[in-house]
């Protein structure tokens, strides 16, 4: 899918006679007749209608038919009257409305679905990609915003995370959508709050099982057959029982780590029975593509670095099988740890709200982590607010990475050891000239923000994802990171998301009684094996990228500096977590270097 807005502007078929083929091969008018919505699409992918005032197409998985579309939009006088629309439908979709002269686009909260925008011609343009936008005004990369871009574990923080490495394009805010007026006039408009965490776990419960089997539904709609992940763990576990119960035909595909530690498999096989209508396929351990396999054939994302060269030759293996299988949809766990996994900020919070209530599950938690009293103290001091949060993180930048947990409203920002001075202070300075502008969290509580902030880390990925599925005939789905699902997280009270002996209490009580066996694990899967082969094989190819780096010829990176975690030895994979977003931005740039391939 790629699609571009126009305005109902006399410009707008300007701007159409410039456009790529690829851009023009589906055409969505105005009432006046101009153009509207133009791309490329399945037509299983979008749910279109219109009344005496609006016009409005859902691109993507959307759970609802044409006619009832039709006859909620008889009451849209104004584009502000589709925010009920918006904040009601399950699935994961882009929202393109035509309303009396005016549009209103928009995607999803997780960013799974995005929209980018800028000028073209003097009016406000909308895309789902950047790179489609630069192609239109001639616009080339901002290489000073690639040292945040060096930045672990997600990247640029947030306000930063909005403004694209293409020049003059940004990312619109999750909560907002972009108004486009006749004369191109184009703004950001707030129409989404987060729901208050309030919501006892037997209510909250049940409102994500609800969430998760309308997400299915909306997957369901026009796919004959399905296939899903099916690790062994809660996450993708569970998304395959709730497929079952609504689509006859399944498949399910379980990739066999190696290494001992990794227990998988065990749980899988014991699911297994309790789904006997479904197809199940297993990748056996050593058949399938190791990680960091040959990046020399490799298609990339214009739209930006992603952290994806270690496992998408597997990925792509995966998605390989499922259309081999008839699949037309392949569903992933992604997301249900950043939903359902109670953080350490989620205890921080709790205690700031009930001291008294929260004794007990500080005391597990410190026993659980082994931190003394002084660690404790200091697990549960006052979090700054969010822009003094953000200035000040600066000052750690090149500390070391404290692993196992962490209290802030966002995990703490690190550069990698290999960036270079110039490019410590690139990243420093843009992050303080966001803080002075006294930015607003998503939510004035932490763990509300991180969890956000953490779902879009996801859905910037399954962007990634869903364009290397498409070389496959295939549309990816991360039912996690749908909007429905996540605001039903985030209504849970936050006592309610934290157990001694759960895991993930919240999405354990939604699927119990529907799936077996893996509500109760305690253990999490070790795929350390599996990295260490990848890293024997392809030692070699991922130095060569290196010696012949764009970053390094930049001034970005230090090369001797990477030498000693390419070629040493390590006690885990820790270490490789910033080298894979170095990674991700130097291929990305050998993409923008040479477009033929790129996607």
């Amino acid at each position: 899918m790629k699609f571009v807005v126009f305005p109902d502007s006399p410009e707008a078929d300007r701007i159409r006679n410039i456009l790529p083929t690829a851009l023009g091969e589906k055409v969505l008018t105005h009432r006046s007749g101009r153009s509207w919505l133009l791309g490329q699409w399945p037509g299983s992918d979008i749910v279109q209608a219109e009344s005496a005032h609006a016009r409005v197409a859902l691109l993507g998985t959307a759970a609802i038919t044409e006619a009832t579309l039709a006859e909620r939009l008889r009451q849209v006088r104004s584009v502000r009257d589709l925010d009920s629309l918006a904040g009601s439908i399950p699935g994961s979709f882009h929202l393109i409305g035509s309303v009396n002269g005016k549009v209103r686009a928009q995607g999803s909260i997780s960013t799974a679905r995005q929209i980018f925008y800028g000028t073209v011609m003097g009016i406000t343009v909308a895309a789902d990609r950047p790179q489609s936008l630069a192609e239109l005004t001639g616009a080339g990369i901002d290489e000073e915003r690639l040292a945040l871009h060096l930045l672990t574990p997600f990247g640029a923080p947030w306000p930063l995370n909005e403004v694209s490495l293409w020049k003059g394009v940004r990312a619109l805010t999750p909560g907002h959508y972009l108004e486009i007026s006749a004369d191109g006039a184009g703004r950001q408009v707030g129409w989404w709050t987060p729901p208050e965490a309030e919501v006892s776990l037997a209510d909250g419960a049940a409102r994500v099982r609800d969430a998760l089997e309308g997400a299915i539904a909306a997957r369901s709609r026009e796919a004959r057959v399905i296939s899903s992940d099916f690790s062994g763990g809660v996450d993708s576990t569970s998304l395959c029982f709730l497929a079952a119960r609504k689509h006859s035909e399944l498949v399910t595909i379980h990739y066999e780590a190696s290494g001992s530690l990794n227990d998988d498999k065990l749980w899988a096989d014991l699911c297994k029975s309790d789904l006997p209508h479904a197809r199940h396929l297993t990748v056996p351990r050593g058949t399938g593509p190791t990680l960091y396999s040959p990046l020399s054939e490799t298609r990339l994302d214009l739209e930006g670095p992603a952290p994806l060269a270690r496992p998408r030759a597997r990925i792509e293996h995966v998605l390989r099988l499922a259309a081999e299988a008839g699949a037309t949809r392949h569903m992933q766990g992604t997301g249900g740890d950043e939903l359902f996994f109670a953080t350490t900020t989620c205890l921080h919070s709790f205690s700031r709200q009930h001291p008294r209530r929260s004794i007990r599950h500080i005391r597990a938690t410190a026993s659980r982590y082994r931190w003394s009293l002084a660690t404790t103290v200091r697990q549960l001091s006052a979090i700054k607010p969010y822009a003094r949060w953000l200035a000040q993180s600066t000052d750690q930048l090149t500390d070391q990475r404290v692993w196992g947990y962490e209290t802030g409203w966002e995990p703490s920002l690190r550069m990698p050891p290999w960036a270079t001075k110039e490019a410590v202070q690139t990243a420093r300075r843009l992050i303080r000239e966001a803080a002075a502008a006294d930015p607003e969290p998503f939510s004035p509580l932490p763990v509300q923000h991180e969890m956000i902030r953490a779902v879009q880390a996801n859905g910037w990925i399954i962007r990634g994802l869903s364009r290397i599925a498409e070389q496959f005939g295939i549309l990816l789905e991360a039912p996690y990171t749908d909007d429905r699902v996540l605001e039903s997280a985030l209504s849970i009270r936050l006592e309610d998301r934290i157990s001694p002996t759960h895991m993930k209490p919240v999405l354990a009580a939604a699927m119990r009684g529907l799936v077996p066996h893996v509500l109760d694990r305690q253990t999490k899967a070790d795929g350390s094996t599996d990295f260490y082969e990848g890293l024997r094989k392809h030692r070699q190819e991922l130095w060569a990228l290196c010696e012949d780096s764009h970053l390094a010829r930049m001034g970005l990176i230090d090369l001797e500096a990477i030498r000693p975690v390419l070629f040493g030895e390590h006690v885990d994979a820790r270490p490789f977590m910033p080298f894979d977003s170095t990674l991700g931005v130097e291929l990305w740039l050998r993409s923008t270097a040479n477009r033929e391939g790129a996607m």
